[in-house]
């Protein structure tokens, strides 16, 4: 603070021993540089941010019961037959899952694609079943009810090394069918509407029948005709109502169960390696248990540190900006959800953007210094702050307008002296 004090003046009554107090005379840009220095120094508390600890990354080995998760379903309340919704986070690549495109159609088409989530009973069945698959590199969906099936078809690319938030539904009033994909829907079709639900105590020869399996084709039967999935699987969470009817914001962290939730597989037993034992589910009522091994490639499954919420969201500006204008300065502030870089651009009018100015130290309270600002002149600005996840909007979206004071903006401070001034 030397240089501030070096600049502030003292004004002394007449005569030497004056009884009125010592006054300290401010300059306006003195008092904006003050307040600039107090704002990140309030405390602002924010809510607490979870953070995924791992994944699962599957090999698509397709064999020997292994590099899979297999949940039991029967007399479990993960034995859904209504309505549902099935939403995990998955990251993949192509030449790891090169299984054919597939076009909307009756029949158990999604069995073709690298299989991610098989709920498939051998032969017709007598309820009804359901599978989900990569088929060349979109979502294939499928469900069949009493040897009646079909498969709905997406048409966003998703094996392209990135994370992506995917949800299916099914209503089982009328067989409706969706398919969403970081948020959007991306397909709607209409399957076999009633029950689906795998029948309890229900005899038969297959003994994976009574098994949800994830990452695998479940029986085992032909890796070439039916492959399996090769590539990262986080934050599973089964529901048992219809959770999404239109586009929505996809989670920004794991989950919490809620009343919905029939199962929730955060994978994030760990350690990093080799998944061996019980896969936990956080509802506490569907474990599950991970079988590992390998036929010719890399044995899986193994827990990853790559997950999705390893990169930080981007962050989300909420509250500001406000605007302290004097006649040449103004100081700009705002708050964000996590830390962030700061940066304003402004002109002499909303859109047209003259000047900008950043800060690249990450914080969560920010505040910026306008300079070299005429007196008595209206300006616009926007904020944003970004982070390794990217960045927010220019907020806000119209602009915020400000005009600067006609003269410098002077205030008067009481000094207190010392005793030996007296």
């Amino acid at each position: 603070m030397g240089r501030r004090n070096s600049a502030v003046t003292r004004e002394i009554g007449q005569g030497t021993r004056s009884q009125e107090p010592r006054r300290l005379r401010v300059r306006g840009w003195e008092i904006l540089l003050l307040l600039a220095w107090l704002f990140p120094l309030i405390r602002i508390e924010h809510p607490a941010q979870g953070a995924g600890g791992f994944s699962l990354r599957f090999y698509g080995n397709g064999g020997g019961d292994i590099d899979r998760v297999k949940i039991p379903v029967e007399e479990r309340s993960i034995n859904l037959g209504g309505d549902l919704t099935i939403e995990w986070w998955m990251k993949a690549l192509q030449e790891e899952n090169p299984s054919s495109a597939c076009l909307s159609a009756e029949g158990d088409l999604w069995i073709f694609g690298n299989i991610l989530f098989d709920r498939d009973v051998f032969g017709p069945g007598d309820y009804g079943d359901y599978g989900i698959s990569l088929a060349g590199g979109q979502i294939a969906f499928g469900v069949n009810r009493g040897g009646n099936g079909f498969t709905l078809c997406g048409s966003i690319f998703v094996a392209d090394e990135n994370w992506h938030h995917i949800a299916v539904t099914r209503r089982g009033s009328d067989g409706r069918m969706q398919i969403f994909v970081d948020g959007r829907l991306d397909a709607t079709g209409w399957g076999p509407a009633g029950d689906i639900r795998y029948r309890d105590g229900r005899s038969t020869s297959y003994p994976n029948d009574p098994y949800l399996v994830i990452g695998a084709e479940k029986h085992d039967v032909d890796r070439t005709t039916y492959p399996s999935y090769s590539g990262w699987i986080d934050e599973v969470r089964i529901s048992r109502i219809i959770r999404y009817e239109g586009e929505f914001t996809p989670p920004r962290a794991p989950f919490t169960p809620d009343e919905d939730t029939v199962a929730l597989y955060h994978f994030d037993e760990g350690p990093e390696g080799p998944c061996r034992d019980t896969v936990t589910d956080a509802t506490g009522m569907n474990p599950g248990m991970c079988r590992y091994g390998f036929i010719d490639r890399s044995p899986g499954p193994v827990y990853s540190s790559d997950t999705p919420f390893s990169t930080p969201p981007p962050p989300v500006i909420l509250s500001g900006p406000v605007v302290f204008p004097l006649a040449t300065s103004a100081v700009v502030t705002w708050t964000t959800d996590v830390e962030a870089t700061s940066e304003v651009r402004w002109g002499n009018a909303c859109g047209s953007w003259s000047r900008s100015l950043s800060d690249s130290e990450l914080k969560r309270t920010h505040s910026l210094v306008l300079d070299a600002l005429s007196p008595g002149v209206f300006y616009c600005l926007q904020v944003r702050s970004a982070n390794a996840g990217g960045s927010s909007d220019w907020t806000p979206g119209d602009g915020l307008g400000f005009t600067t004071r006609a003269v410098e903006f002077r205030t008067y401070l009481p000094l207190i002296q010392r005793a030996s001034d007296r």
